[in-house]
């Protein structure tokens, strides 16, 4: 049996990969999927105090501790991957795969999500404006990429994400470099927004250990593509 802990992205919460745990569950896998401080149903603790990158780094490496975790896949989605990395540099000993869904790369010490896609800055910090400047108000899931028949539910469960997410820098040894084995997947529909993405996982293609995968979907492949990212995640189980 395989323990996937998955770590959804901005905005969102762990609701977000409803549609991919049926598929994992039905072949005998264990699926977590936790939502970070501050967001989703935990959207009310953004109020009790400062809560950053390092804040949902915790989240999921004290989930992964305290659950007695091992043989781990842990799957980051977009804003998510900064987490796992995070968390991999920590419990790397625990992780059987990384998997990156459609999200930055970090590689060093000092990355952060606004150093990576940097494209973002503008527009995360207009939106965190309008709400006093510590959380940056939501996108809706059509500038996701979401497909129709998805987007009012998703809609209705996006919320606000704090700022500091965005803006602090991921602190590494190097030790996520020792995780056996990562997954790469990436979206190839053009959703209007430009990205890097898959630029650099294509460049990670020929790496050992390492599997590259491109799906025709949006950005929120997990609900769009989740029978096809299902398939892929259980080939690397």
């Amino acid at each position: 049996m395989t323990n996937f802990v998955f770590v959804h992205g901005a905005f969102h919460g762990g609701w977000c990969f409803d549609k991919l745990r049926p598929s994992l569950e039905a072949a005998g896998h264990r699926v977590l999927t936790p939502t970070l401080t501050g967001v989703g149903e935990r959207s009310h603790l953004s109020a009790l105090g400062p809560i950053n990158l390092d804040t949902h780094i915790l989240d999921i490496a004290n989930l992964i501790t305290w659950r007695d975790l091992d043989n781990v896949v842990l799957c980051g989605h977009s804003y998510g991957c900064l987490v796992i990395t995070g968390v991999a540099d920590q419990l790397h000993d625990r992780i059987a795969s990384l998997v990156y869904l459609d999200g930055p790369l970090p590689e060093k010490s000092g990355d952060s999500l606004f150093s990576l896609l940097p494209n973002l800055l503008l527009p995360f910090t207009e939106l965190s404006a309008s709400l006093g400047g510590t959380q940056v108000a939501n996108w809706p899931s059509k500038v996701f990429g979401v497909g129709e028949e998805h987007q009012a539910w998703a809609d209705s469960k996006l919320t606000s994400h704090p700022l500091a997410c965005f803006t602090q820098q991921l602190s590494l040894t190097g030790k996520f470099k020792q995780v056996p084995k990562k997954v790469f997947i990436y979206n190839s529909k053009d959703i209007g927004i430009p990205s890097p993405i898959p630029g650099w996982y294509e460049a990670q293609r020929d790496l050992p250990e390492t599997h590259v995968y491109s799906l025709d979907g949006g950005h929120d492949l997990m609900i769009d593509k989740a029978s096809e990212v299902a398939e892929i995640l259980l080939k690397h189980a």
